[in-house]
């Protein structure tokens, strides 16, 4: 049995708490590139990280947290996934 919420819902209920989310459908909130939009501060992105690895058990390498798939909800949450095997 999965203890963790899904990583697409984790993803979007943790930028839900710094700021709503634009987008009205699932489509667009995939899409929505968060880090350009300025959601999180580079502050706040240090604990968004931490939040994902330690809900997770994961650690998100420089070259994940790097990469252009970091910078979209979608693209985080398939990050997850594969480190969790999902």
């Amino acid at each position: 049995m999965n203890r963790h919420p899904a990583p697409w819902q984790f993803v979007l209920d943790l930028l839900e708490a710094h700021a709503p989310m634009p987008g009205e459908t699932d489509e667009a909130r995939a899409r929505y590139r968060y880090l350009d939009a300025g959601h999180i501060d580079s502050f706040g992105l240090i604990h968004f990280i931490m939040d994902i690895e330690t809900e997770y058990g994961i650690t998100l390498e420089p070259e994940d947290t790097q990469s252009d798939e970091f910078r979209t909800v979608g693209g985080l949450a398939g990050i997850i996934a594969r480190k969790i095997g999902a």
